[in-house]
């Protein structure tokens, strides 16, 4: 039943969005950095900060909200006692879950996946390309008279996507323009510093990651406080930056560049770390790379991010990490974090949290 009425509800709202065109013309903006339409087959999400798509690691995210309808033949659930957010297809015995603390993505086989979802303001990012690989779903980019669209679609999407562009100009053009005025025009809102600070759970650690691009203008912001820099094999070539990293008590994980280069990568930023700053090189970012062989070979630990918030207001990111009760990596990213940084670290700090650089024994 559901797929005989599936097209004639298609082409019903495909008149609607017609008529909705003709009140009058769609608003045309300047595209925004970051700002993204998403939509399931023919349904357009809101835009929002829990819709809104964003790259990590050059990886695309797509917010849990794209599954809560069913539009897909994918559902979402999240299990928080487990720790788990789980996809599954209607109908089948496939699903996908995330473990959010070991940032790993696993089948009910047991089979593993390069991938990991990330939380946001309490919402579930999951990477999409993942996602489509193993459902079989497709997307696509395409430009709109607003901001580009990402579209998720399924074996039972109808319209194309520029037929589905067309008949949702002006409901595009009305969320936009709702968006625009709702935007804050002061990321820094004095109102997020008077929230109370989030409690840490006994004993539990919080470890600050940064980009070693930014490291220099982060590390006089950081006063007493250690955390963990990710340099590429490129950036341990500033031996005085390593020493500078070495002297302040953070540490220094290798960014990976690719999965074909690891080795290589690895074997020369340890000989680098060593000359430069009498520092064994014991920690990694892979980025989603799947290199746990390599890495248990080589003596090294994977760091990883529970958390991955850069540009995030201080007084949401102390929210989201105060819905863990267990040790988290914060990935911060670069020096764009600085104004801040400083409610950051005052709101941790008077929660309980212990903040410290990332070791082996994490």
């Amino acid at each position: 039943m559901k797929g005989r009425l599936r097209r004639p509800c298609a082409i019903l709202l495909f008149i609607v969005l017609i008529l909705s065109t003709l009140s009058g013309p769609p608003v045309r903006a300047a595209t925004q950095s970051g700002v993204y339409f998403t939509a399931a087959n023919e349904q357009l999400m809101p835009l929002n900060d829990e819709t809104m798509p964003f790259y990590s690691n050059d990886v695309l995210y797509v917010s849990s909200r794209l599954f809560e309808g069913g539009e897909l033949g994918i559902s979402y659930s999240r299990h928080t006692a487990l720790g788990l957010a789980t996809l599954y297809m209607h109908g089948s015995t496939k699903d996908l879950r995330f473990d959010m603390a070991g940032q790993i993505a696993y089948d009910k086989e047991g089979n593993l996946y390069s991938g990991y979802a990330i939380e946001r303001g309490g919402i579930v990012f999951f990477p999409l390309r993942l996602v489509c690989q193993y459902f079989g779903l497709t997307w696509s980019y395409s430009e709109t008279d607003t901001v580009p669209l990402i579209r998720v679609k399924s074996g039972s999407a109808i319209f194309s996507d520029s037929d589905f562009i067309y008949v949702a100009s002006r409901l595009m053009s009305d969320r936009y323009s709702e968006y625009s005025r709702s935007a804050p025009s002061n990321p820094s809102s004095p109102v997020e510093s008077q929230d109370p600070p989030v409690q840490a759970a006994e004993g539990q650690r919080v470890y600050l990651l940064f980009d070693g691009a930014g490291a220099r203008d982060i590390l006089p912001s950081l006063e007493d406080v250690r955390a963990t820099f990710l340099l590429t094999a490129e950036e341990m070539e500033d031996g005085d930056l390593l020493r500078a990293l070495a002297a302040g008590g953070h540490a220094v994980a290798l960014r990976i560049g690719s999965a074909e280069s690891a080795r290589e990568e690895l074997l020369a930023a340890r000989e680098v770390l060593w000359q430069g700053a009498r520092v064994q090189l014991e920690l990694v970012w892979s980025g989603g790379l799947d290199l746990s062989d390599l890495l248990e070979e080589l003596g090294c630990v994977e760091v990883r991010a529970g958390l991955d918030a850069p540009g995030e207001q201080a007084g949401e990111l102390l929210r989201s990490i105060g819905r863990y009760r267990e040790d988290l990596g914060v990935y911060l990213g670069d020096a764009e974090c600085l104004p801040e940084l400083p409610d950051v670290l005052r709101g941790l700090q008077e929660g309980g949290y212990l903040l410290g650089a990332w070791r082996l024994t994490a």
